[in-house]
């Protein structure tokens, strides 16, 4: 299966990125990494996702943080954001927050391809 999206992935856990970008990689995708919320928005600046997978708790910037981050500028509030946390009771955060989607850790893999795919199946707002 071959993609041209471009992912990009923003996660202090090392263990967890390896495993996402494995997972996406093999699935097709263009998978892009970043290990802090400070790394990942530059490379958000520069790479031009077409989805961004964000965990909630991160040392320094967390994942709602970069969020707000990027829907404040105008070149990077495009994609949508996948968050994920250990903590269920980020989910409602998350989504007030303007997540598109949230995955609670852990998660199978189905689950994370699952989440990809519906967030790429919904039409992007234009107006």
């Amino acid at each position: 299966m071959s993609h041209d999206s471009k992912i990009v992935v923003i996660d202090d856990d090392r263990g967890i990125v390896l495993g996402v970008q494995m997972r996406l990689t093999h699935a097709g995708y263009e998978v892009l990494v970043a290990y802090d919320g400070t790394e990942g928005l530059e490379l958000i600046q520069s790479a031009n996702p077409d989805l961004v997978l964000l965990d909630v708790q991160m040392p320094n910037l967390d994942g709602l943080a970069v969020l707000k981050a990027l829907q404040d500028d105008p070149a990077t509030a495009t994609p949508p954001v996948i968050m994920l946390s250990a903590s269920l009771q980020d989910q409602q955060t998350a989504l007030d927050a303007g997540a598109h989607y949230f995955l609670t850790k852990p998660y199978r893999s189905s689950d994370l391809l699952d989440a990809v795919t519906s967030v790429f199946s919904v039409p992007a707002c234009t107006g």
